[in-house]
């Protein structure tokens, strides 16, 4: 059974998507540090040569007041506050509160400050003269248009992101999709020769890639796999041979016994060894017909048809009725080798039923399931799949136990399969063969 999850394609995609995402997050965020750090230092920079410009012009009179004289670029004068060595305000513009109190709280700085609050940068450089400090210069620059460009580049990155992503995957997609196209279509023809064709092989290219080797190690598997079965199917073959004259034989002193005019007895088990032999002979005949490979790709059978001569041949027991009200659908099997198939599990199913055995017919694009149910006790073992091995039977069976094993392995070589699907309420067997 085949291990639910995603295909080898929707993987390489999703790695790739995955890697690509890191990537481009890891580049976003290299390229965001670099800038933050650019703009803080062009920052600073500015910062510190208007606070230098504006030093160079402030004068000390003899009584030590501060004064200085009108700057001639406006917009320094709008960034720049100058204080006294008494935290006195000389010059400044007027603002907020919520700077005033900002600018104020680094009136009387000792050594260069910077703060940043509210999305503006300040710096106050005290002006020392002779050794002594006589005023403080603080200057502002607002971060707002660095802002706006650190988004528009954000925005951009994320956009070039997943454009690179989206990229990156469709031709990762593109590029698995092409180099498991050959993969795919060797699966495919794998398992169509499985079913049809176990002496077709692979071409293989004199190049040495990987699909060349590929190739080459399937054909080899082929071999051997193809040689297992012919051997497998000649002792098979052989040994239903030489089991076919010895049961022969008894059944015809069983029959001559029988004219003899015996007791009542014993004329009763002689007709229970004559059964016996009737069913080995079907056996034997059914793994000659699986040995000699007879079940033809042309042939097709109606379900109502094999339904019915599974049913005929099934033993019969007093108060359990076998519904056979189907819908007709066909398989593609011979009725023979569909019939061995589908009668030890309809045998099956009359042996364990209290009343009634019933038969539902469904049918997908490949295959048909014939579902044989029964109101029986149902299955108490866990390991349901041991009903199918040979020599399991019941306490009270008084087969071989290779009625259910025979149904599968001839299910199996049709195509098809049996398995459990209910264990109780009903019990059901169900018979699946390739749709005609």
């Amino acid at each position: 059974m085949r291990a639910p999850g995603r295909t080898l394609q929707s993987r390489i995609v999703w790695t790739t998507v995955l890697v690509s995402a890191v990537a481009m997050s890891a580049m976003i965020g290299t390229v965001l540090l670099v800038l933050q750090g650019l703009t803080t230092k062009n920052i600073d920079r500015r910062l510190t040569d208007q606070a230098s410009a504006v030093a160079t012009t402030i004068l000390t009179t003899p009584d030590g007041s501060v004064t200085a004289p009108e700057t001639p670029v406006d917009s320094i004068d709008d960034t720049t506050w100058i204080y006294d060595a008494q935290g006195r305000l000389v010059e400044g513009p007027r603002t907020g509160a919520r700077v005033t109190q900002v600018v104020e709280s680094l009136s009387e700085v000792e050594r260069r400050t910077r703060v940043e609050q509210m999305e503006r940068v300040f710096l106050a450089e005290p002006v020392r003269i002779d050794g002594t400090t006589k005023a403080v210069v603080v200057v502002e620059a607002s971060l707002e248009p660095y802002e706006t460009t650190r988004n528009l580049v954000l925005v951009g990155l994320v956009g070039l992101g997943l454009v690179v992503t989206a990229g990156s995957a469709a031709v990762a997609a593109w590029t698995v999709r092409r180099t498991l196209a050959p993969v795919e279509s060797m699966a495919t023809r794998a398992e169509d020769w499985s079913e049809h064709d176990l002496d077709s092989r692979f071409d293989t290219p004199i190049t040495d890639d990987e699909l060349a080797r590929l190739g080459r190690t399937l054909n080899v598997l082929l071999d051997r796999v193809a040689g297992a079965l012919r051997n497998e199917q000649q002792l098979t073959a052989e040994l239903a041979h030489e089991l076919r004259t010895p049961l022969t034989a008894i059944r015809g002193e069983a029959e001559l016994a029988r004219m003899a005019g015996l007791p009542r007895d014993a004329d009763e088990r002689l007709e229970r060894v004559m059964t016996l032999v009737d069913r080995m002979s079907t056996t034997i005949a059914s793994l000659l017909a699986i040995a000699r490979g007879e079940q033809r790709a042309d042939a097709h059978t109606g379900t109502t048809e094999l339904i019915e001569a599974a049913a005929d041949h099934a033993p019969t027991r007093d108060g359990v009725t076998i519904v056979t009200d189907v819908l007709r659908h066909e398989v593609s099997a011979p009725l023979d080798l569909a019939t061995r198939a589908l009668q030890p599990i309809v045998e099956n199913a009359v042996r364990h039923a209290r009343t009634q055995v019933t038969f539902a017919v469904a049918q997908t694009d490949r295959v048909v399931a014939i579902a044989v149910s029964d109101d029986g006790p149902g299955i108490d073992r866990p390991d349901v799949d041991a009903l199918f091995e040979s020599g399991t039977r019941g306490p009270d069976s008084s087969g071989a136990g290779l009625g259910l094993a025979l149904a599968r392995r001839v299910a199996t070589t049709l195509g098809g399969d049996v398995t459990v699907t209910s264990t109780s309420e009903p019990t059901t067997f169900t018979l699946t063969l390739p749709r005609f």
